[in-house]
């Protein structure tokens, strides 16, 4: 039997010392976490979760399985790119109480699952089941024959919390049957007599909507927004993270962050925070590729051209009307109107030689 070969592995071998030298600082760059107000709200709803979780019913009885709460559910939403994900994954993988986080065979209490589309009750008992190792022989088994499945699974590993990433899918892709069919899967593991597991669900807005009908999950879920980064109160958040990435690249920053890139950099990045840390690491790696050790506006600038495809007049660390600039849009190359499109701050000849 051959045995398996990460196709990657041969990818790498074909990189130059020097590619891989850049891949291994912008690893570094992504490991480094930029923590903000929101991460401090996150752990505390956590803690809370797992207090509940672990207070008995009965004070007078010994902790056991016959004395145990129900389970309670932790909502985290806010739309894509704000950096949710992020967030949850450094979460768990730094808490006490979930040691192992992702590593197979680590006997971790907490499992962490993507929402499949379409996300129907089958499709993600099958995702939860395959994370935990288990791979159904059966094609036939209906929902809830999956779902009992998955506690007694649950039961025997000892997991006690599952986080599903991305239930947005659920609402996008069932019909009110369905949405109702999965909400009461899942509330099954809440209330499970013998083995309760705490639910940890992130996603777009839309799951609010979703887990709103199941007034029993409102009721016991701790709800947390990741909204838009505001241009005043965050400047000098977002001009520390952009220091601090740097340092790690052993880039120097000589331009004045707070008053000269930040709020370009925000604009490009949605106002949202895990597009706007992409972006930076997108302007570190251009920056190594170019020999550099002045982590500069240019790089910023290259690098959004790189990704999108824009001209400069719509490249917001270039143009004077960058607030105007659509950050969504790509591949922009129709000539310039005066009436209604942005200029370019310098031409591309003067950016290139800066």
């Amino acid at each position: 039997m051959n045995s398996f070969i990460d196709p990657l592995l041969r990818i790498r071998a074909s990189q130059t010392k020097e590619q891989r030298c850049q891949s291994e600082v912008m690893e570094r760059v992504r490991h480094a976490f930029v923590r903000t107000n929101r991460d401090t709200i996150l752990r505390l709803l956590f803690d809370r979760l797992l207090a509940d979780m672990t207070e008995r019913r009965e004070h007078e009885l010994p902790h056991d399985r016959e004395n145990r709460l129900e389970a309670n559910i932790m909502v985290v939403l806010g739309p894509s790119g704000a950096g949710k994900s992020t967030s949850l994954n450094r979460l768990f993988a730094e808490h006490p109480a979930t040691p192992g986080y992702r590593i197979r065979g680590s006997d971790c209490p907490l499992i962490s699952v993507r929402a499949p589309s379409p996300c129907g009750v089958k499709e993600l008992g099958r995702d939860v089941l395959l994370m935990t190792g288990y791979e159904l022989k059966r094609r036939n088994l209906d929902g809830p024959e999956i779902w009992g499945i998955v506690r007694r699974r649950f039961r025997e590993l000892g997991v006690v919390l599952l986080h599903i990433d991305e239930l947005q899918h659920a609402p996008q892709s069932l019909d009110i049957v369905e949405q109702k069919k999965l909400r009461n899967a899942l509330k099954g593991l809440l209330v499970d007599i013998e083995h309760p597991v705490g639910l940890v669900v992130s996603g777009e807005p839309e799951v609010e909507a979703f887990l709103n009908p199941d007034r029993q999950s409102t009721r016991r879920g701790r709800w947390l927004a990741f909204e838009q980064l505001n241009k005043s109160a965050d400047c000098a958040m977002v001009a520390g993270a952009v220091k601090g990435l740097a340092q790690v690249a052993d880039l120097e920053v000589r331009l004045d962050v707070e008053a000269d890139l930040v709020a370009r950099l925000m604009h490009a990045g949605c106002d949202l925070l895990g597009i706007t840390i992409e972006e930076v690491h997108d302007a570190i790696r251009e920056a190594l590729a170019v020999g550099s050790t002045v982590l500069e506006r240019r790089h910023f600038a290259d690098a959004y051209a790189l990704r999108t495809g824009n001209l400069p007049p719509w490249n917001p660390y270039l143009a004077d009307r960058w607030h105007e600039i659509d950050p969504t849009r790509v591949l922009v190359h129709c000539e310039p109107n005066p009436d209604d499109v942005v200029r370019a701050a310098r031409p591309r000849r003067q950016r290139r030689s800066a």
